[in-house]
């Protein structure tokens, strides 16, 4: 019995290893990401198919003002320095779409840091965790919201897997890019989850 305890123990404890190993090694690679990319999150007034199409309006309108304004930044730093800088006009452009297309609802444009889950966009996957956000909120911001990356610029023109994967290699390396665009891989599936689980329970404890 005393050997069966022990045979239990020693393999609990290679699993537990195993399991610390994996998740520091994917929590770096996902901190990569987080700390290369700026993302961008818009919030509709309201879930009404009026304010959805709004959303998307100004989801167009504001990615191609940005990939103006972001045109000559080489880093994620000078992205968000110019998100800052350029919040009126942001605001500006996105309030003129919805005037255009009937709405008097105001617009809100903050650089924020804000928690996502797990998502995929045009080929490239997030991991969940805390994310640097150009954040706009329509009206009453009540309704679904959409998400893209603005740095490197995946939001514009005819956006495609394979093109969206060489952007991200412009600011990832290693692990973090093979996390990002290999998704499919049943090792970055597994660190995907891993990674997901540590980072809800961090936001669930309010940790960033």
């Amino acid at each position: 019995m005393k050997r069966k305890v022990m045979c239990a123990l020693s393999l609990f404890a290679v699993f537990f290893g195993f399991l610390t190993v994996m998740l520091i090694i994917s929590e770096r690679d996902a901190q990569q990401i987080r700390d290369g990319v700026l993302r961008l999150h818009i919030v509709a007034n309201s879930d009404s198919e009026y304010d959805q199409q709004n959303k998307m309006s100004v989801r167009d309108g504001i990615a191609q003002l940005c990939s103006q304004l972001f045109y000559s930044t080489d880093s994620k730093a000078q992205a968000m320095d110019s998100a800052r800088q350029n919040g009126d006009v942001i605001v500006a452009r996105a309030e003129e779409i919805l005037k255009s297309r009937g709405s008097d609802d105001n617009v809100r444009v903050t650089v924020r840091q804000r928690f996502f889950p797990t998502r995929t966009y045009e080929g490239v996957s997030l991991p969940a965790g805390v994310y640097d956000t150009v954040d706009v909120e329509i009206g009453s911001a009540a309704g679904k919201n959409f998400w893209c990356v603005m740095f490197p610029d995946i939001c514009v023109g005819a956006s495609d897997a394979g093109g969206n994967k060489e952007k991200m290699s412009d600011v990832l390396t290693g692990g973090a890019l093979e996390m990002t665009t290999d998704t499919e891989d049943t090792s970055v599936k597994f660190r995907f989850a891993i990674v997901e689980i540590f980072e809800n329970i961090k936001h669930f404890f309010g940790a960033k």
